[in-house]
């Protein structure tokens, strides 16, 4: 069999360029497309094509922008978020208990701060059996400020158990219960902020198994409050 002859095909090659050009003249002619002559103007299709073009490109450029945004900040793991979280929980409950205190409303003023001090003890319970265990066996180097944060809550907890019983006599001291409500505050402000920033993220290094296992005991943890807190 003989090759083809190659001016057969530059022919052959010539007619089909020549009928590719008469059917995109034909197409702009109804408006659907740019090809020689003019460009589109008035044509539903190439409208439309042009607006979805406008969606599609700025879409692009929004996930740009939020991706962007998102990697500027880091989001907390589940195990730091949960306690950040429990964090801004006893803050509000901080609130009310000085608000309380403060109008010198006594049933009111015991309640809450009994509520605090019962929601503070559940957190602090959380630290001390399922997340200081586990640093302290991986992170010797956090010896000295497990023991810091350690010394705080024993005197969180000794302060507004001092302020609870304070609020349950027949006769108030307002002023020392206000005192040992600014003593706590002062100095559990510097005291979280320090769990947030420089231990909280670390319980989110461990590998998934066991990071999977202390956000689960952090969890149930935190969720056994006293059935007295609940009732309040």
């Amino acid at each position: 069999m003989s090759p083809p002859d190659p001016l057969l095909a530059i022919a052959l090659a010539f007619v089909a360029l020549g009928l590719l050009d008469r059917l995109g003249l034909w197409m702009e002619s109804r408006g659907w497309i740019y090809w020689r002559r003019r460009r589109a103007r008035g044509s539903v299709l190439g409208t439309t094509f042009l607006e979805l073009q406008k969606i599609f490109e700025s879409g692009k450029t929004e996930h740009v922008i939020e991706a962007k945004q998102d990697g500027g900040k880091e989001s907390p793991g589940p195990s730091a978020g949960r306690l950040a979280a429990d964090h801004a929980e006893i803050d509000l409950l901080f609130r009310e208990a000085r608000a309380a205190v403060a109008a010198r409303r006594q049933a009111e003023a015991h309640r809450a701060v009994d509520r605090l001090w019962m929601r503070l003890a559940v957190h602090i319970r959380a630290e001390h059996t399922v997340l200081f265990p586990a640093l302290a066996e991986t992170r010797p180097e956090l010896k000295a400020t497990l023991q810091t944060l350690r010394e705080d809550h024993d005197v969180f907890m000794a302060t507004l158990a001092t302020a609870v019983n304070t609020l349950k006599g027949p006769e108030v001291d307002w002023a020392a219960a206000q005192a040992a409500l600014v003593a706590v505050s002062s100095r559990l402000g510097p005291h979280n902020a320090l769990e947030e920033e420089s231990v909280y993220p670390l319980a989110d290094q461990f590998p998934d198994a066991q990071r999977r296992r202390l956000v689960g005991d952090l969890s149930r943890e935190l969720a056994a409050l006293p059935r007295r807190y609940e009732e309040g």
